[in-house]
């Protein structure tokens, strides 16, 4: 079976560039200017067959991407969880001991 790749390259001497190819299945293109800003995107078929596309920008506010297959965070539907009631017990020994330091505090 036949098919067509192509890639270039191309640079100048103030520092901007700008490069890609083109395979079958994959894709890729950046340019970077004189101030090593750089833009690009790829794509390629993942191991599932899904085609997948990615766009970045890197520059002085940092790396950024946007994509069709990045991962989501879970999202957290929990909710709090109810305090514990005090069982009988615990609540009358909680009662006997204010009432104990209600008894040394007045003296008693």
């Amino acid at each position: 079976p036949s098919y067509t790749a192509t890639q270039y390259h191309a640079q100048e001497e103030l520092g901007q560039a700008s490069f890609g190819y083109a395979h079958p299945g994959q894709a890729a293109s950046n340019l970077r200017d004189g101030f090593g800003n750089q833009i690009g995107s790829y794509a390629y078929i993942n191991p599932e067959g899904k085609e997948v596309r990615v766009s970045y920008t890197a520059d002085s506010r940092g790396f950024r991407v946007q994509s069709n297959d990045l991962p989501v965070a879970p999202v957290d539907n929990s909710v709090a969880p109810v305090q514990v009631e005090d069982t009988p017990e615990v609540a009358a020994a909680k009662a006997d001991h204010s009432a104990a330091i209600a008894a040394a505090k007045s003296g008693v």
